[in-house]
């Protein structure tokens, strides 16, 4: 089958969750279909994945400046009154190249990759498929209640439209998916239990590690450093826990890992000479290496946490919060719940103490994602959709 997949950032470093989630879909997918990849940017060098070339037949990067983004958003979300999610990365410019695109390869399916870039082909024939992959609304609910007062107002705007907008383009499209039962659950349409449930994977025969030496005290947090959720997760590790469980164990480091760390991460470092933020790191597993327990204080955002699937694979004991375990799942023998930096710093504690429950943490998290996340299977289901 031939089948054109619309993403609205290329796949070029596999550094966020929306990137890594359509690698995997297109390398399996192009198994059984030809895949054409259309992806927007803002930049007229980006440019795929390099292990991502041999799977797709075709490329095309729709390139839009970022001057011309940001009048797009004002125009269309005042004028339109589209989300901002929608009016920064649409454009009728490349909506014509779009659909020239798509008239050309004459395809069976489209796949659009977020709300983000359904507004380009919601009205055209082809059979279509949107993969929510999160519930955007929850997310910027979630967000608003741990900004200031104008962010906050903003959010909730937004949060409202995109609400909104999720339930209004699900009439567009024949197929739907999402990560998650509990993203799944926040959609506000009437039929949203047709939705099917397309999880993400984990390839445990790459995160795995190269050496069983495992670091002394130290807490590990991996992540896209200017994604907001995970810059108040960094701080929180930081300012909140990392000081508790000093009183205890004087000689705790914490690493901070990940691309594009803005301001208020890199000053981190500054806090005290055992933290240290790295930035990008070549070969993520490296830096997974170098933590004795990961720590994902996620109190904010929506989705599955790759993070957490990539630690546990990687044999590490993980301690996360309720509102990232909503969509993993995980049991209490498989991951560790904490409610605030008091639990959090305890917990730690006892992890860099205690070698049996260490052990079987990470046997059981191992287990888990092991069994139940397989980009294999999920994206056989995602194909059956496709064919049926």
């Amino acid at each position: 089958m031939k089948i054109v997949i619309i993403t609205p950032r290329v796949p070029e470093i596999l550094d966020k969750g929306d990137k890594l989630r359509i690698f995997y879909q297109i390398k399996y997918l192009s198994n059984y279909n030809d895949i054409h990849l259309i992806s927007l940017s803002s930049s007229k060098n980006a440019k795929i994945n390099k292990d991502l070339k041999k799977y797709i037949q075709s490329f095309h990067l729709i390139h839009n400046t970022e001057i011309s983004r940001i009048f797009n958003l004002i125009y269309h979300s005042i004028i339109k009154k589209l989300p901002i999610q929608i009016s920064y990365y649409y454009s009728k410019r490349s909506h014509k190249k779009i659909n020239e695109i798509i008239d050309l390869i004459k395809p069976e399916f489209i796949y659009c990759q977020l709300i983000r870039t359904t507004e380009f082909i919601k009205k055209r024939n082809e059979k279509k498929m949107i993969d929510y992959m999160d519930c955007f609304s929850l997310g910027l609910n979630r967000r608003s209640k741990k900004s200031n007062t104008l962010m906050k107002l903003i959010l909730l705007f937004e949060y409202k439209r995109v609400k909104e907008y999720e339930k209004n383009i699900f009439n567009y499209f024949e197929n739907h998916t999402i990560i998650s039962k509990y993203d799944r659950d926040y959609i506000n349409h009437v039929n949203k239990k047709n939705i099917c449930i397309i999880e993400n994977g984990i390839e445990t025969n790459y995160f795995k590690r190269k050496n069983d030496t495992y670091k002394k005290n130290t807490i590990i947090f991996v992540g896209n450093m200017s994604y907001r959720p995970n810059v108040l997760a960094a701080k929180f590790i930081c300012e909140e826990i990392f000081p508790l469980v000093l009183k205890k164990e004087n000689n705790t480091k914490v690493v901070i890992a990940g691309s594009n760390p803005n301001k208020e991460v890199r000053k981190l470092s500054k806090l005290h000479k055992n933290i240290k933020i790295t930035g990008f790191v070549e070969d993520i597993r490296d830096a997974y290496e170098k933590g004795s327990v990961f720590v994902a204080p996620m109190f904010i955002g929506s989705g599955l946490q790759n993070k957490l699937l990539e630690a546990m694979s990687m044999k590490i004991p993980c301690i996360t919060t309720k509102t990232a375990n909503k969509s993993l799942n995980a049991s209490e023998k498989e991951i560790i719940i904490a409610n605030d930096k008091t639990e959090f710093a305890n917990y730690c504690i006892e992890l860099f103490n205690n070698k049996e429950k260490n052990l079987n943490l990470i046997e059981n998290g191992f287990k888990f994602v092991e069994t139940k996340f397989n980009w294999k299977k999920s994206t056989n289901k995602l194909n059956k959709i496709f064919n049926k």
